[in-house]
């Protein structure tokens, strides 16, 4: 396919660390796509103790016009270096970013095309995802990560409820320009970037949504990654500390689009309250009166799971999804 410009139309990148396992996978994602621009492809190793920088150079050696490598010799996330603003940005010439994890891969080697195709016709859209297949690494089960079923524009209530949940970062392409003036609120969380990026590029343009997968997300692909690190299971009081920065997040998000969404801000505040007293509290407090809301969601079956799951030990609610996926298995 014929070259439509010399200049970079997207930059991508990738954050690796001890993904030997996966990386070629990742890697064979973005040299295989087919389109009618250039793109470039940053590649952050942050100081792997496996062979994964190995992998990275070898495909840096055979496609050095595509895959940039960027290699650590100490673990930069450990010291609390943001990694993308430090050391990735700084590198991008592109028009558009896109993002895939070391652990992850594209599936279809027209994304980059078809998300430039869209994000070009329409300058109100400020981004462009797609559907996600998600795998657990743990039990091999897989799912859509997306809940909607054909094209469209993605709600400003679901990014603001249930955050990056909506879609999958390995889906997002959005406009460089909206990284040169970022609001407060999207640098103040210290561990998680991707809700409050969420939710500016629905208060700055819509995000649209294409209803086709073409990535794949690895759930607890290491004990190194980000979701087992900061699971509740395993990390109580991260998680804890995470609420109650997105609290103060939502709180400048609120104050950013001058109060224009209160009602759906203060819903999600209260939720990552529910989480926080949940876990100080104790369960009992899912039936006190400031969170009916939670609640009323909940209908029939499902909330008769939830009920169950939260009155029960975890030890007991594990031992019955053991079973539920055992009998499964047998029918």
């Amino acid at each position: 396919m014929a070259l439509m410009e010399d200049k970079i139309m997207v930059s991508v990148y990738c954050l690796a660390y001890n993904h030997e396992k996966y990386i070629r996978n990742t890697l064979d994602g973005f040299i295989s796509q087919v389109t009618n621009f250039k793109y470039e492809v940053f590649v952050h190793d942050d100081a792997s103790t496996d062979k994964t920088a190995s992998v990275i150079k070898e495909y840096a050696n055979k496609y050095p016009n595509i895959i940039k490598p960027i290699f650590q010799t100490e673990n930069q996330y450990s010291k609390g270096i943001q990694i993308f603003r430090t050391y990735i940005y700084p590198k991008m010439s592109g028009k558009y970013v896109a993002i895939c994890e070391g652990d992850d891969y594209w599936c279809c080697i027209n994304k980059l095309q078809k998300q430039v195709d869209i994000l070009e016709t329409d300058e109100s859209l400020s981004a462009c995802v797609h559907q996600t297949t998600q795998i657990n690494c743990v039990d091999g089960t897989q799912k859509n990560i997306c809940g909607y079923t054909q094209n469209c524009i993605v709600e400003f209530d679901d990014i603001v409820q249930r955050g990056n949940n909506v879609y999958q970062i390995s889906s997002l392409m959005y406009r460089k320009v909206y990284l040169d003036t970022l609001p407060q609120f999207c640098t103040c969380m210290k561990n998680v970037g991707d809700y409050p990026m969420a939710i500016y590029l629905t208060l700055v343009g819509n995000i649209y949504y294409i209803n086709e997968t073409m990535s794949v997300y690895r759930l607890f692909s290491s004990r190194e990654s980000w979701t087992s690190n900061n699971s509740i299971s395993r990390n109580k009081k991260r998680w804890i500390e995470n609420c109650e920065d997105a609290i103060r997040m939502l709180n400048l998000a609120d104050e950013y689009s001058e109060h224009r969404y209160h009602q759906q801000f203060m819903a999600a505040i209260n939720r990552h309250e529910f989480d926080i007293e949940r876990l100080t509290k104790g369960k009992w407090v899912a039936f006190q009166q400031k969170y009916k809301n939670i609640r009323r969601e909940k209908h029939g079956l499902h909330y008769i799971k939830w009920i169950v799951g939260y009155l029960l030990p975890e030890s007991v609610v594990y031992q019955l999804k053991k079973i539920r996926t055992y009998i499964k298995d047998k029918l």
